[in-house]
């Protein structure tokens, strides 16, 4: 028999259920990706938190999947209709998960590729995945995982976005390539290529349709460079605005709900803090929120912001919960190396 255990109102709720069992039905759902051990093979662990029942259940896919493993470093996790995809780029495979079991209905492996980042193309149905080691993007069917086609870009492409009918690819080079690739994906072929500033990392969509481009710089450079924001019209390919940081970034952006985006600062080899931008005024407020981010994401349905901590990968990370206005609501436990979260909503 299924059991579960919830604690309300509690900074550290947690929750255990046998092996081989079912969640209950989760309404609001919060999927943590914790990234393990990189020496672990079988370290990536997957957690979900349960909004309404205050609870965080941990090692989901190896309770429901009778002890099958997730594999290496778990890098990203998406959301697509009735299913879950999760990529780790040490074992480089990518695991597709029901939503509504948890159990796992396929699987694929890209030896060699490195694959770091997913994006879902949901008017096209189509799944792309950037291979960091291959200076490519590859294109899969969501349903089956198989490789439609790959598409050259620059080097150690990273984040990924869409707008209107362009993927905007960014390729890190690992602070030593300054470009974004723009795939038109009707035909997934290279539209362009834009020169922006050192190590293009991570990129979101404005309301307005234009994409934020966050460029880490490259702090190990000579002369060192710093972080940069890049605002990209997202039909002409111009950058029409530029924010510049004092020091490098992270390279993590993310559009809230209420006006403004978030960049992460670097205060170590684990994440930052927040720094926030106006989306109107172009002005940061650097330290916007204090506690360092390994990752974060905004929750659509309230503008809450999720920042995952990595506590250094010393021991099972944290993620706190802060509304638009910088006020912390709550905390709850991750597992090791938090790195990647997704909401689901019902």
């Amino acid at each position: 028999m299924l059991a579960w255990f919830s604690f309300a109102c509690r900074d550290n709720p947690s929750s255990t259920f046998p092996q081989g069992s079912r969640l209950p039905l989760i309404e609001n759902a919060v999927y943590v990706l914790n990234e393990g051990d990189y020496n672990d093979p079988t370290g990536a662990r997957l957690s979900i938190y349960d909004v309404d029942r205050d609870a965080v259940y941990k090692d989901v896919f190896e309770l429901v999947n009778s002890g099958s493993h997730l594999g290496s470093t778990g890098d990203d996790i998406k959301l697509y209709r009735d299913r879950a995809y999760i990529l780790m780029s040490h074992s480089e495979n990518l695991v597709m998960i029901s939503l509504e079991t948890h159990q796992q209905l396929q699987s694929a492996t890209f030896p060699g590729s490195n694959p770091r980042e997913m994006l879902i193309d949901s008017i096209r149905n189509k799944l792309y995945v950037t291979r960091t080691n291959s200076g490519a993007v590859f294109v899969l069917d969501p349903s089956t995982l198989t490789i439609m086609k790959s598409v050259t870009v620059g080097s150690n492409p990273l984040g990924m976005i869409i707008a209107g009918n362009y993927l905007f690819v960014c390729n890190s080079g690992y602070g030593n390539d300054r470009t974004v690739s723009v795939i038109d994906t009707r035909a997934d072929t290279l539209k362009a290529s834009l020169v922006l500033s050192d190590g293009p990392t991570g990129a979101a969509v404005a309301p307005d349709g234009k994409v934020w481009v966050a460029c880490s710089g490259n702090a190990f450079g000579t002369p060192p460079t710093n972080g940069k924001i890049f605002i990209i019209n997202s039909t002409t390919f111009a950058s029409e605005d530029s924010i510049s940081f004092s020091e490098s970034i992270w390279g993590n952006i993310a559009i809230g709900t209420n006006g403004y985006a978030y960049a992460t600062g670097i205060a170590g080899f684990f994440g930052g803090p927040v720094h926030r931008i106006s989306l109107s005024s172009r002005t940061v407020q650097m330290g916007f929120i204090s506690d360092t981010s390994y990752a974060m994401a905004v929750d659509e349905f309230n503008g809450d912001l999720y920042v995952a901590n990595a506590k250094n990968f010393s021991e099972n990370g944290l993620v706190s919960v802060y509304s638009n206005t910088g006020v912390l609501r709550k905390r709850f436990a991750a597992q090791r190396g938090p790195g990647a979260i997704a909401f689901r909503r019902r």
